[in-house]
């Protein structure tokens, strides 16, 4: 066999994590659920689609989430339409800035060419509302395309600088105020998460989960601005049909658990015993997580920062276009990792709009203080685990010895070295079900 130097790489790192697949090869999901069921519940916080933008997110401050299904409320029964995430947080209050001061048409025909884009779609149809046609021929491809590249992002800067405070007051009062039905009809939702029936389920083993649960990947919509990305699925909530004796027997869902990727990492941290040795002392570097350019070929290779002078909702526009949830925030171009903004300081940030009109210092300044936790390319791979695990983080950077930002490590990280996507299904996204009422003696919902 011939492979290439990148093929080989490949199959190192493969195979390096083969001690981690037989520890999520050898507990099934039910076995992985018992330690829930003998303890307190880990039923989700559930979401109305009555409640205004606002109620979600100080939802999602109070509780420390990140998501949560959304149910849609008809008369006494209350049926599961979706989920709602940060991200979807974000692109609503992205949506409405879009709408009190739109971009240029260039702008918007370069974003549909980045990623040949036809419309704005969604999981649940197409809009109406959808930009230009692309043709094949005319998609951001081929010889000039970093250079236009170059003037797209130009032309965004000066967009985002033409952008005044009152404009950015008024998107955020519209944004705040919208219920989810509205913003689920106008901005869709990625629908980041997975249903999967805990009977059907019960026997497939934690290694299929992440291969066919968290590693089959979610296209965005895109819009305006934020061109169509594919990206990981963060979480899965396991349920269980039961008869509703106050509903002629209908069979209705009791949803039980919630498992996220940040789980599935925590879990594997904890069964580490089971690593091989030589797998907990490689390097990040001999992994793909560190900066040389023979390695940086897995597609979350780069880092996306920006300076503490920048405005935060440009920051925040930065990470809606790009598809990341964190940026470093750097003392100067290419120079030393000083704190970092990720898309859950926008639970904080949006309650006081010279929050997203002020710099983003000046806004981590006001934020509850975070310690900023790093390791570097020659970090161990179990130490790395262990920074992301017991700091509570969802993103580690990686620095060079100057504390410069090389990438950064992702509970999808670590997921995607360890095994590959599948074709086969383990949950669904898209079905609705009506929810029993016993979910709701395990849960907090909202009416």
């Amino acid at each position: 066999m011939n492979d290439t130097p990148v093929e080989k790489f490949h199959r190192d790192v493969f195979k390096s994590f083969e001690s981690v697949r037989n520890v999520l090869q050898s507990v099934t999901l039910d076995d992985y659920l018992a330690s829930y069921d003998e303890s307190e519940s880990n039923a989700p916080l559930m979401f109305d689609e009555t409640m205004t933008l606002e109620q979600v997110l100080i939802r999602m401050r109070d509780f420390n989430i990140s998501s949560a299904p959304v149910l849609e409320t008809k008369g006494s029964a209350k049926r599961f339409v979706g989920w709602h995430s940060l991200s979807d947080c974000l692109n609503d209050i992205v949506g409405e800035v879009l709408a009190v001061a739109p971009p240029d048409a260039e702008i918007i025909r370069e974003t549909a060419c980045l990623s040949g884009m036809p419309h704005v779609h969604s999981a649940w149809g197409v809009l109406a509302r959808h930009v230009r046609t692309v043709t094949s021929s005319e998609r951001l491809v081929g010889e000039g395309m970093e250079e236009r590249e170059i003037a797209l992002d130009t032309a965004i800067r000066a967009w985002l600088e033409s952008i005044t405070n009152d404009d950015v007051s008024t998107a955020v009062t519209n944004a705040m105020s919208r219920t989810l039905r509205e913003s689920r009809a106008n901005t869709y939702s990625d629908e980041d998460g997975r249903m999967a029936n805990r009977v059907t389920a019960r026997d497939t083993d934690l290694l299929e989960v992440v291969r066919s649960a968290f590693l089959r990947h979610i296209v965005t919509a895109g819009d305006m601005i934020a061109p169509r990305q594919a990206h990981a699925c963060h979480r899965m909530c396991v349920y269980e049909m039961k008869p509703d004796p106050d509903d002629d027997m209908k069979e209705k869902m009791v949803i039980e658990s919630l498992i996220s990727m940040s789980d599935i990492v925590q879990f594997l941290y904890e069964q580490s015993d089971g690593f091989d040795e030589a797998l907990k002392r490689r390097n990040l570097a001999s992994l793909g997580c560190g900066a040389q350019k023979q390695h940086r070929v897995f597609p979350d290779s780069d880092v996306v920062c920006t300076l503490p002078t920048t405005r935060t909702l440009d920051a925040f526009v930065t990470m809606h276009i790009t598809g990341r949830s964190v940026l470093g925030i750097i003392d100067e171009p290419r120079g030393k990792l000083v704190d970092v903004l990720s898309i859950s300081d926008i639970r904080e940030c949006v309650f006081d709009v010279k929050n997203l009109t002020g710099s983003v210092e000046e806004f981590l300044s006001r934020r509850k203080r975070k310690h900023l936790v790093v390791v570097h390319e020659d970090s161990d791979f179990i130490d790395a685990l262990a920074a992301l695990c017991n700091s509570g983080i969802h993103h580690l950077f990686v620095v060079d010895l100057s504390g410069s930002p090389l990438r950064v490590i992702t509970p999808t990280d670590i997921l995607s070295r360890i095994t590959l996507p599948s074709a086969h299904r383990v949950g669904w996204r898209f079905d609705s079900y009506e929810v029993h009422p016993d979910t709701f003696g395990k849960t907090t919902t909202s009416a």
